[in-house]
């Protein structure tokens, strides 16, 4: 969805200072020898690599262990679909041990570039001045919905009764959605969430994979600092929770129930399913409004934006152990 290290000093950076220390010490005759040209170079940690990397040996091995176990059983995958549970704090502006919002929904995904993402149900909460809560139901016009027919985004905007069509670019068409809204979910690569993750198992976890990742790249660090993706060490070896810690102390925890894949059903369900995706229908009483690629921004759920703007809006047969 290699691992990243601490830079090394590349050959010609050596040979500069075998250079110059054979310089210094050949001028012995005629001045003194150049200190500064004898200190070892300080290696500079990447920007954002967590305290616990690089990992020590029997621990690497037991992420790359893990992490190719996942890919292996990520590939099989054709189609899923779950129902989830969403709990949004905000930690810093709210109670730290109260959640800000709590949601229901359901996740649909085809390979290899299909997916429906929707809320069902929404709970906010408001601190009252006696220190109580306040829990209210939304209406569903503060509920999310979009669908993904691998070259069009569809969002469903209840509030305004619009269906949005939004295309998308050629470079984000395809297998694309593997990067979107709930990364670690479809389709699990090692190399690339190596090359995206400073990526561990978390050793204190017991009796589940526990990974943690870092993002490196600049795009993901904009949505989360970290993700922590829970595989509970079943048969399915599907991810039971993911964990988006945001910028700012805010949190998004998603948990997943009833997960299923590759289900089978007669060719007329099949096709049902099938149209959900290529041609969703308008409600009653809405209008479909069209938008060009060029003006779209990429329709993630708000599980990856902080909770605050959202609440106002053949390898083995067994996992490795």
């Amino acid at each position: 969805m290699g691992m990243g290290s601490v830079p090394r000093v590349t050959t010609v950076a050596c040979m500069v200072v075998l250079f110059a220390a054979s310089s210094a010490s050949g001028q012995q005759q005629i001045g003194p020898r150049v200190a500064d040209a004898r200190q070892p170079q300080i290696q500079q940690r990447p920007q954002g690599m967590p305290a616990w990397f690089p990992l020590e040996p029997a621990l690497k091995k037991h992420t790359d262990d893990v992490l190719t176990f996942w890919e292996f059983h990520s590939a099989k995958i054709e189609r899923y679909r779950s129902d989830f549970q969403r709990w949004e704090y905000d930690r810093q502006n709210f109670d730290p041990r109260q959640f800000q919002t709590y949601s229901e929904g359901k996740i649909k995904y085809a390979q290899p570039d299909k997916g429906l993402f929707e809320v069902t149900a929404l709970t906010q909460v408001q601190g009252l001045p006696n220190g109580k809560f306040a829990y209210k139901k939304q209406q569903a016009t503060e509920f999310e919905k979009w669908i993904c027919d691998g070259t069009t985004v569809f969002e469903f905007d209840h509030r305004n009764k619009q269906l949005i069509e939004r295309g998308l670019p050629p470079e984000m068409r395809g297998k694309q959605i593997v990067e979107g809204p709930l990364p670690f979910l479809f389709g699990a690569k090692k190399a690339q969430i190596e090359s995206r993750y400073w990526v561990r198992i978390n050793p204190e976890k017991k009796d589940v994979f526990w990974l943690e990742a870092v993002p490196k790249r600049r795009e993901d660090t904009a949505n989360f600092r970290q993700v922590d993706i829970v595989i509970p060490d079943t048969p399915e070896y599907l991810p039971k929770a993911i964990i988006l810690h945001h910028r700012g102390g805010t949190q998004t925890t998603f948990e997943f129930t009833n997960r299923e894949t590759n289900w089978n059903e007669t060719f007329e369900k099949l096709a049902v399913w099938n149209r959900a995706f290529f041609n969703p229908a308008i409600p009653a009483g809405w209008k479909r409004v069209k938008q060009p690629a060029q003006q779209q921004q990429v329709i993630r759920p708000q599980g990856q934006v902080p909770p605050v703007r959202q609440a106002q809006r053949g390898v083995q047969s067994r996992a490795p152990r």
